[in-house]
C-alpha cells in the first residue's frame, strides 16, 4: 500500500489573541445588550415561563442524571433540594437580569470590559482553526484542525496558506462522498478543537497520562466519524484514510497527521 496523500500539521499555541479580535469580541457583545434583554424577556416574560423553561426543566434533567449514579449517593436528597432552590429564586433572577441589562445604568457593559483579558483563552481554539482574516501574532490564515478537515473534501485552498508548520506530499484526492463529507467535517472540526483544548490544558497541568489517554479516545471518535462519510472507492478494501491525532513533544502540542493510503 502507498499514501496517494499526506498531511501533517502542528498545532501551536501563540502567545497572545491580536489586539483588534478582542476589541471586536468587546464591542460586538455590548452592542448585542438590548437584543440579548429582549431575548430573554421574551422567553421567560413571567415566573410560570420561569418555573417552567428554566426550573422544572433542569431540576428534570438532573434528575435523569442523578438516576444514574449509583447508590452511594443520597439521590432524593440532591434532588430534592435542587429543585426546592431553584424553584423560590425567580425574584432574585428577574432582578439580576433587570439589573445587568435594564434602567439607566445596566452593569453588562462593565463586566464585559472587566472580563475582557480573559478573551485570551481564545487563543487555545484560534491556534488549532487559525484566523482567516488576521494573521498577526502567530495566527494562521487555516490551522491545522481546520486544514485537515479541508484536506479531506478534496479542498486545494490551504495550500496556498501552509507555513512551517504544514507539511504535504502526494497528489491530492477528496476522501469522502460530497453531501456527507459537507455534513460530517464540521464535526470533525468540532471535536479536534475539544481535544486540543483539553490536551493542552492537561499538559500544562502536568497531567501527561490523561492527555495521551485523551488523545487515544479521541482518535477513535475522529475515525467513527471519517468512517461514515468515506466515499465508496475509499472504504473498498486495501484502502485506509486516516484522521489522526498525536503529540509533539517538542513543540508541546498536538499533532495531525491525515493520510490516505492507496492498494
Amino acid at each position: 500500500m502507498v499514501n496517494k496523500w499526506q498531511y501533517i500539521g502542528i498545532m501551536l499555541l501563540p502567545a497572545t489573541v491580536p489586539s483588534g479580535v478582542a476589541d471586536e469580541w468587546e464591542t460586538t457583545l455590548k452592542n448585542e445588550a438590548s437584543r440579548i434583554y429582549a431575548n430573554i424577556q421574551s422567553k421567560i416574560a413571567n415566573q410560570a415561563n420561569f418555573q417552567d423553561r428554566i426550573a422544572d426543566a433542569s431540576s428534570d434533567q438532573f434528575g435523569a442524571f442523578l438516576a444514574t449514579v449509583g447508590g452511594a449517593w443520597d439521590v432524593d436528597v440532591i434532588e430534592m433540594k435542587q429543585r426546592v432552590k431553584l424553584n423560590r429564586v425567580y425574584p432574585e433572577w428577574k432582578a439580576g437580569i433587570d439589573a445587568a441589562f435594564g434602567g439607566a445604568t445596566p452593569y453588562f457593559g462593565d463586566r464585559v470590559t472587566s472580563k475582557k483579558a480573559k478573551y485570551q483563552l481564545a487563543r487555545y481554539t484560534l491556534g488549532l482553526v487559525g484566523l482567516r482574516y488576521n494573521t498577526s501574532s502567530g495566527f494562521g490564515v487555516w490551522n491545522p484542525a481546520t486544514i485537515g478537515c479541508l484536506l479531506l473534501r478534496g479542498d486545494t485552498r490551504p495550500a496556498r496558506y501552509f507555513d512551517a508548520n504544514d507539511s504535504f506530499s502526494g497528489t491530492l484526492e477528496s476522501v469522502v462522498n460530497a453531501k456527507e463529507g459537507r455534513l460530517i467535517t464540521p464535526s470533525l472540526l468540532a471535536e479536534t478543537v475539544y481535544a486540543g483544548v483539553m490536551c493542552k490544558f492537561a499538559d500544562e497541568g502536568g497531567l501527561t497520562t490523561l492527555r495521551d489517554n485523551l488523545i487515544t479516545s479521541e482518535n477513535a471518535i475522529l475515525d467513527a466519524l471519517l468512517q461514515v462519510a468515506l466515499d465508496a472507492t475509499h472504504k473498498g478494501v486495501g484502502y485506509d484514510v486516516t484522521f489522526a491525532l498525536s503529540w509533539s513533544a517538542p513543540d508541546a502540542h498536538l499533532k495531525l497527521t491525515v493520510t490516505d493510503v492507496h492498494p
